[in-house]
């Protein structure tokens, strides 16, 4: 697939999921395994009924073949994000504190281990569609207050940086050029005043 213009120096969405599956997440395994060792990973032995920390990846493909259940992150239920979402609202200016990969992992744990899940799938997904529309708005509205130097909008999440990062450069760009120009101009008109006075004082000892 090739993307637009625009998104080509961003991450492509595979690779986003790719980071997100990677975080470790805790299972309760129905079987026993031995451990393995992989690239830049190490599944640790696994024994019935006792917890242990694995990557997502692992936990869904433990999980597809029935091997295992998912115990979710303790952020994803109705109650906390629901929180999240008023704190959203009392708090216009600044945004709340979430996992770095919090709408990736929420939707691979939607589509692959729903069963596993505290609350009803569609209140879920309804809640964390409220959160990403308020965060939306709340990114643009600081996206509208710029300036050449810097931005504040701490607490976004990789997705949501990556998906504002092409605007924010092209408006950063623009802004940094009108700066520069402005800065350029009145040092111009400032020197030209310099030259003036020099004129006028010349002039008086001529006098």
């Amino acid at each position: 697939m090739v993307l637009p213009s625009h998104l080509q120096h961003n991450l492509m969405p595979s690779e986003i999921n790719f980071v997100a599956e990677n975080e470790l997440i805790t299972i309760l395994p129905r079987y026993s395994m031995n451990k393995i060792e992989l690239i830049g990973h190490k599944i640790p032995a696994l024994r019935a009924m006792r917890r242990e920390k694995v990557p997502i990846w692992v936990a869904v493909i433990l999980k597809s073949q029935d091997k295992c259940s998912i115990v979710p992150p303790k952020w994803l239920n109705l109650a906390y994000l629901k929180d999240k979402y008023e704190e959203e609202i009392r708090k216009p200016q600044v945004f709340s504190e979430l996992p770095w990969n919090w709408l990736e992992i929420s939707k691979v744990l939607l589509a692959k281990a729903a069963d596993d899940l505290s609350d009803p799938s569609h209140q879920l997904r309804s809640v964390l569609q409220d959160l990403r529309e308020i965060r939306l708005v709340k990114s643009h509205k600081g996206l509208r207050e710029l300036n050449e130097s810097n931005i504040q909008l701490n607490g976004l999440s990789l997705l949501e940086i990556n998906e504002l990062r092409p605007f924010v450069l092209t408006v950063m760009n623009k802004l940094r050029q009108l700066h520069d120009t402005t800065t350029t101009r009145g040092a111009v008109e400032a020197g030209e005043g310099d030259d003036m006075d020099d004129e006028d004082n010349y002039d008086d000892e001529d006098d």
